[in-house]
C-alpha cells in the first residue's frame, strides 16, 4: 500500500529523483577532489623523496668539509685532492685568524701612538706652564699646607701611634728638678721640627 502511495505522488516521487542526483554529484566531486590529491601528495612525495637522497648524497661532503676546517684552524692546511670548494672553504678560518691578528697588531700600534702622542702634549703644556707662566703652577694638594705632610686618615695616625715608641724627654728645666717626662705621638703632631 505504502508503494502505492509513492507511485501516486508525483511530487515526493520528483524531489526524491532531484536529492538522488544532488547526491550522486557531491559523491562524484568528493571523489574527485580526494583523487587529485592523492596524486598531488603522490607527487610532492616523490619529490621530497628526489630531494633527500640529494642531501643523502650532500652529507660525505659536509663531513669532509667539517674536518678540513677543523684541521685548518688547528693549523694544517687542506691537502690538495680535496675539492676545489672544501679547500676554498677550509682555507677561510686561518684567513680570518691571520687577518684577526693583523688586525689586533694595528689597534695595538695606533693606541700607542695616541697614549704616546697625549703623554707628549701634556709633557709639553707642563712645560710651558713651568717656564714661561711660572705663577699659574700649583702645588699638590698635600704639599700646600703649612705644617708640612699631615695625614688626617684615622688608620694612619692609629698606626703612627702604635709605632711609635714613647720618647723620653728633659723638661725644660728651671735648674731645680731633673724630672724626666714621657711624650706619646699624639702629643708630638702640634710640636714644630728642630
Amino acid at each position: 500500500m505504502t508503494l502505492l502511495m509513492l507511485a501516486v505522488n508525483p511530487t515526493l516521487a520528483a524531489w526524491g529523483q532531484i536529492a538522488a542526483i544532488v547526491i550522486g554529484i557531491f559523491i562524484f566531486v568528493f571523489i574527485v577532489i580526494s583523487l587529485a590529491f592523492n596524486i598531488a601528495m603522490t607527487f610532492g612525495m616523490s619529490w621530497v623523496r628526489q630531494k633527500s637522497e640529494l642531501v643523502k648524497m650532500l652529507r660525505p661532503t659536509v663531513d669532509s668539509l667539517n674536518k678540513t676546517t677543523e684541521s685548518a684552524a688547528q693549523g694544517v692546511p687542506p691537502s690538495s685532492n680535496e675539492n676545489a670548494i672544501v679547500r676554498t672553504v677550509a682555507s677561510v678560518p686561518a684567513r680570518v685568524q691571520s687577518l684577526d691578528k693583523q688586525v689586533e697588531q694595528t689597534s695595538d700600534r695606533v693606541a700607542d701612538a695616541v697614549i704616546e702622542f697625549r703623554a707628549r702634549a701634556v709633557q709639553a703644556k707642563t712645560i710651558f706652564k713651568v717656564f714661561f707662566l711660572p705663577g699659574l703652577t700649583s702645588r699638590p694638594r698635600i704639599a700646600q699646607k703649612e705644617g708640612g705632610l699631615q695625614f688626617k686618615s684615622p688608620g694612619y695616625q692609629m698606626l703612627i701611634e702604635e709605632k711609635t715608641p714613647a720618647i723620653a724627654t728633659e723638661a725644660p728645666s728651671n735648674g731645680y728638678s731633673q724630672d724626666r717626662q714621657v711624650v706619646t705621638a699624639s702629643q708630638l703632631k702640634d710640636v714644630p721640627s728642630r
